[in-house]
């Protein structure tokens, strides 16, 4: 075999096998934040898929032990699994935790989903 034949070889060797391998996976520092956790939590909750929904609510809380969005969705969670009172529990937290007017909002947001899943739970 002469050189060129050899190269050409050696070279369809390193395109096969580079070719197969597997993807590489960039990972996504913005998309690991409580923020993104809960958007995604409500996204997933708004399917149905409560058990999903949890776990990102539960992430982000694992980032940020104080961001109140999470609790709210901690919140509703318990409130969809039957356990109302549970949920305002939660809210009460989240609510002593608040420092801005969107946290407090949200919280009431909270209360009010809460109220009405209570008040289908007595009907």
């Amino acid at each position: 075999m002469d050189r060129r034949n050899s190269f050409i070889l050696l070279a369809s060797f390193v395109i096969f096998f580079s070719a197969c391998g597997p993807d590489t996976i960039f990972l996504r520092p913005s998309l690991d934040t409580p923020a993104q956790h809960v958007k995604n939590g409500h996204s997933l909750l708004s399917c149905g898929k409560i058990d999903a929904a949890n776990a990102e609510f539960l992430r982000a809380t694992t980032l940020d032990e104080n961001y109140v969005p999470a609790y709210v969705g901690i919140a509703l969670i318990q409130g969809r699994r039957g356990d109302v009172d549970e949920g305002f529990e939660t809210l009460n937290r989240a609510k002593e935790l608040t420092t801005t007017v969107e946290e407090k909002e949200a919280v009431n947001q909270g209360y009010k989903q809460l109220l009405e899943m209570q008040s289908k739970e007595i009907n």
